[in-house]
């Protein structure tokens, strides 16, 4: 037990079972066998799966292992727009239609484990280093197409209130109408009268 050198009943979120496991490595990994595939997220389905548009043009069922769960992994938070890297199931290779007892005819999807999770910086350092066609991952971000789509005026109609569109109209009327200067002149001639005090 850690020693309680604070008090209060905070003191065991000191413990050494929160503490992650030391400094960061800052070591990028790399896809090290052909097994291993660049990919982006695209999909969070939830129960620790997600869907990954992947470097060759594929997309696949990624399954986050238990190493990238739990306290202490904030680093290796999974979201759509995320890059990573996967490694492939090589004894689960799909067959073009798997026919179910319905006999209705459903692709199977190939299944892939997550084995590390890119922040910007490594994006960064991946594109420098790595010989790849990068712009397959950045034509299916899912964060950018949505900035994409707020910049788009969708079928005329404005989410503002009414103080917001007369703030924007007095400003386009503003930045319209000519600018007339208005001088006033002040006659430095004006003469001081005396206050009678007793009057008031």
């Amino acid at each position: 037990m850690v020693k309680n050198t604070h008090g209060g009943s905070g003191h065991k979120k000191f413990g050494r079972k929160f503490t992650t496991g030391g400094a960061k490595n800052n070591k990028l990994r790399i896809s090290e066998d052909e097994g291993e595939i660049y990919a982006i997220v695209t999909k969070m389905l939830g129960n620790g799966m997600f869907h990954c548009f992947c470097i060759d043009g594929i997309t696949r069922l990624g399954h986050i292992r238990g190493k990238f769960t739990g306290r202490g992994k904030r680093d290796n938070m999974v979201e759509g727009g995320k890059w990573v890297l996967i490694g492939l199931r090589e004894w689960d290779v799909p067959s073009e239609k798997s026919t179910t007892t319905t006999s209705k005819t459903k692709e199977k999807i190939q299944q892939c484990d997550l084995l590390e999770v890119y922040c910007d910086s490594d994006k960064n350092r991946l594109r420098e280093n790595i010989p790849e066609d990068w712009s397959s991952l950045d034509n299916n971000d899912v964060s950018r197409a949505i900035l994409k789509d707020a910049d788009v005026d969708h079928d005329g109609i404005i989410f503002a209130s009414e103080k917001d569109i007369e703030r924007e109209n007095l400003i386009q009327e503003m930045k319209s109408s000519t600018i007339e200067k208005i001088t006033l002149r002040v006659d430095e001639t004006i003469e001081e009268e005396e206050v009678n005090f007793e009057d008031i």
